[in-house]
């Protein structure tokens, strides 16, 4: 489809509200992370970690792709809208069957009855965003992300409104639940509001069948990749109990909060790279600076946090979730890497190669879960740290895949940006803030002396400094 200018307008415009979204979105989840964790405890919020990474998991997985068959196929007939309406609205049903079969198997396994009540209560917000997403495919279609944002951003808000009150109001882990509920409600009615689709329970094969084909094919690597969020319900609460399960679970929040911003990069990068397939040279440029970039936003800001987690993480959240400053320079770590991996992934998606993704991401997995599995008993929390940096060398899979398409890759930039911050990240666990801070400069600074580097880093400096100027205008 040619892109005319009003189609630009509305992507440009669209752009600038998803990007509101997701800063306010951000700000807004650390602070009711912070209200929620504070109050509930380690245990409690534990349990709350255990039935969200479920809800997270079933929630990509019961849309079987089929959304994405919405936004991209080229030729579709108003009716194949209602005919996948109608299909979600059958898995529903089943969903609603297996949560409550399923939930007291969950229950034991994790030896807290409460995991099994909770549980059930699941298949009302799936149901729910399932319905919505449909609507919302067919506003993206229209490239309407502006309306997109602002109905995605009213539903967390909801979510947060209702969460945080219930919270005080000793509602305990069934607070976080009912704002789940509540988001989901309020995200189906708006994207109805904004595009009804007739709402039916009959469908027909025939015309659901290339759906699922086309979804399926698609999503098959990031149903794979999805089930990392299982990695705290199922592995660390039955090895590790539902008190570490909480403290690992708000040392992974505030490593993906502090480092959002890769985000930023990730998704212009899934534009970008089916622009260049074609251009051997210049993919391995824009995946060269892409890694170098994502190196210096993720480090430097993982880095600046695990200086003074040791005084923050107690200051707010109290002085039980200590643990999880002592955890967040590991996990951070595994961060930095996998980011600088981001674009390697969009390229091989770019060109069809989704195989060789998903086999990655299952090697990751496996190795990760082992590793959990082997050195969560011995030990402890540092099990989980030290299980997702021996889960890294699977993104080596990735990287032989590009390389034998387009030749080598340099990664000399991302490899110095990530060493600058490793010094500072292991300083904030021994040293005072001050002298952690000081490691930060001394460590970043030495990447001014290095030619390749400094480029990268004046380049990001004039940016800054044009949009100042433009600022002041």
């Amino acid at each position: 489809m040619k892109i005319n200018k009003q189609h630009k307008q509305n992507l440009l415009q669209g752009g600038v509200y998803l990007a509101i979204k997701q800063i306010l979105i951000t700000a807004l989840s650390l602070v009711s992370v912070l209200v929620v964790a504070r109050i509930l405890g380690p245990k409690d919020y534990g349990i709350v970690s255990v039935v969200l990474g479920l809800y997270y998991f079933f929630s990509w997985l019961g849309k079987f792709g089929l959304p994405t068959y919405l936004i991209r196929q080229p030729d579709l007939q108003e009716n194949t809208f209602q005919q996948i309406l109608a299909f979600f609205n059958t898995t529903g049903l089943a969903t609603c069957l297996l949560c409550w079969l399923a939930a007291p198997a969950f229950g034991w396994w994790t030896g807290h009855s409460e995991v099994t009540a909770i549980i059930r209560w699941l298949p009302i917000p799936l149901w729910l965003e399932a319905v919505a997403s449909v609507s919302i495919s067919r506003q993206e279609r229209d490239l309407g992300f502006a309306q997109i944002g602002v109905i995605e951003t009213i539903s967390q808000i909801s979510n947060y409104i209702v969460t945080v009150p219930l919270v005080f109001m000793q509602w305990s882990y069934w607070a976080p639940i009912a704002g789940l509920v509540t988001q989901a409600a309020v995200l189906a009615i708006a994207a109805r509001r904004l595009h009804p689709i007739p709402f039916q329970w009959r469908w027909n094969w025939s015309a659901v069948r290339p759906a699922l084909r086309y979804g399926l094919a698609f999503a098959s690597a990031d149903w794979i990749a999805s089930l990392r969020v299982l990695t705290v319900p199922l592995i660390v609460t039955r090895f590790a109990g539902l008190e570490a399960a909480g403290i690992i679970s708000i040392a992974i929040r505030l490593v993906e909060q502090v480092s959002t911003l890769r985000l930023v990069l990730r998704r212009m990068s899934i534009s970008i790279m089916s622009k260049l397939v074609d251009d051997a040279y210049s993919i391995k440029k824009a995946i060269s600076y892409g890694m170098a970039y994502q190196a210096i936003i993720v480090g430097f800001t993982c880095a600046i946090f695990a200086c003074a987690a040791g005084w923050i993480v107690p200051l707010v959240f109290g002085s039980e979730w200590l643990l999880s400053s002592k955890i967040f320079p590991l996990i951070a770590f595994a961060m930095m890497v996998k980011s600088t991996f981001d674009l390697h992934n969009s390229a091989l998606n770019a060109i069809g190669k989704n195989l060789e993704v998903a086999w990655r991401n299952f090697v990751y997995i496996v190795l990760l879960w082992l590793g959990c599995i082997l050195l969560i008993p011995s030990f402890g929390l540092w099990g989980y740290g030290i299980a997702e940096i021996l889960a890294l060398p699977s993104y080596w899979l990735v990287h032989r895949a590009l390389t034998t398409l387009y030749g080598s890759i340099d990664y000399s930039q991302a490899l110095w940006f990530t060493a600058a911050a490793v010094p500072a990240l292991v300083a904030g666990n021994y040293l005072p803030i001050a002298l952690s801070f000081g490691v930060l400069v001394g460590s970043y600074s030495t990447l001014l002396f290095i030619p390749s580097t400094r480029k990268v880093i004046l380049e990001i400096w004039s940016v800054i400094r044009s949009r100042g100027a433009k600022a002041e205008a």
